[in-house]
């Protein structure tokens, strides 16, 4: 697995590449690198790939340019990267922050996504029982949990076994990012943590949830576009939510699955698309139920639809279930 550079327009970027063949871009998720895709990169490669893994902006080696974050602008870097390599067309997988990129370079230039593999991610519905989502909005808590805690942030998501500050200064627990079950080596956890350790990676995450969500609630209205109508809440007033004094969970927004992306709501990608998730398959096949599930098949009419028994990190905590199930995508035969 080579660790290369690329320029980019204003962008130099660090990648990991491996193999020849059709072309795949990996793109990962918070607070990860590249790194994180040490096990499908290899597995992909002799199935025959050429596999290109990028650290988003902000992350890992890649520049930090400080600029405030939007989605277009991410999934635009992605854009760049492709062209820098000359890679006209690729299958995409994304994969947390990774999946909301990888699904805005699909509906803005669905001609360059040969197909789209999303992990344990989201389209444009936020829902709302990831509290993280309202605290980074709550200056300056994020800009000081971060410069004080960082390290230990690292090691209660991937290890489970620090203490993190309560509520209001953090959303985190040990263990509290989906199911929690060890699966980070020492070496897993000082990698990230050294990677997180460059307050510039703290200001691009804080900017990514911060002003790249921008937090809308979706209102029926028969009179509007697509029967939808958007009321916009400013930062303050999510900031606001989180800070409510019975709790987040008691203030009247907390009900309504906050929407980041409406102006990709009447969007869709036409081409093949997998949504991996994690948690227990429902007993009639592709959940439904709730505005956060019904955000997949909405925005993609050709979806299949598997889950993996493990926590939101399992390309790397269950790589070998991951990497059959993307090579049987990649391959059509799912």
């Amino acid at each position: 697995m080579d660790s290369n550079f690329v320029q980019t327009p204003g962008l130099r970027m660090h990648y990991l590449q491996q193999g020849t063949g059709d072309p795949v871009i990996l793109i990962h998720g918070f607070p990860e690198t590249s790194y994180e895709w040490r096990y499908q990169i290899p597995a992909l490669a002799e199935a025959g790939y050429a596999c290109f893994a990028p650290d988003v902006r902000g992350f890992g080696k890649t520049d930090k340019p400080g600029a405030r974050m939007s989605r277009f602008l991410l999934a635009r870097d992605i854009i760049g990267f492709m062209d820098a390599l000359g890679v006209e067309q690729a299958h995409v997988i994304g994969h947390d922050w990774g999946g909301i990129i990888a699904f805005k370079l699909a509906i803005e230039w669905p001609g360059r996504v040969k197909s789209l593999a999303l992990l344990d991610t989201l389209c444009t519905v936020w829902v709302p029982a990831a509290i993280h989502g309202y605290w980074f909005k709550a200056e300056p808590y994020p800009e000081e949990f971060f410069a004080n805690h960082h390290a230990d942030f690292i090691r209660a998501i991937f290890a489970g076994d620090v203490e993190l500050p309560p509520r209001p200064l953090s959303p985190w627990r040990p263990g509290g990012v989906g199911r929690f079950r060890r699966w980070a080596t020492e070496d897993d956890i000082a990698h990230y943590q050294q990677a997180f350790a460059d307050p510039a990676s703290h200001f691009h995450a804080i900017s990514q949830y911060r002003y790249a969500l921008p937090f809308h609630i979706v209102h029926e209205d028969p009179g509007a576009p697509g029967g939808e109508r958007y009321e916009a809440l400013s930062e303050r007033q999510v900031a606001e939510m989180w800070l409510h004094p019975d709790g987040l969970e008691r203030h009247p927004n907390y009900v309504h699955f906050m929407d980041y992306g409406p102006e990709d709501r009447h969007k869709r990608y036409e081409g093949r698309a997998l949504w991996m998730y994690a948690g227990p398959a429902p007993s009639n096949g592709i959940p439904r139920g709730n505005p956060f599930v019904d955000q997949f098949p909405r925005y993609f009419p050709d979806l299949r639809v598997r889950n993996v028994e493990a926590g939101h990190f399992f390309p790397e905590e269950l790589p070998d279930i991951t990497n059959e199930t993307l090579l049987a995508f990649l391959g059509g035969r799912l």
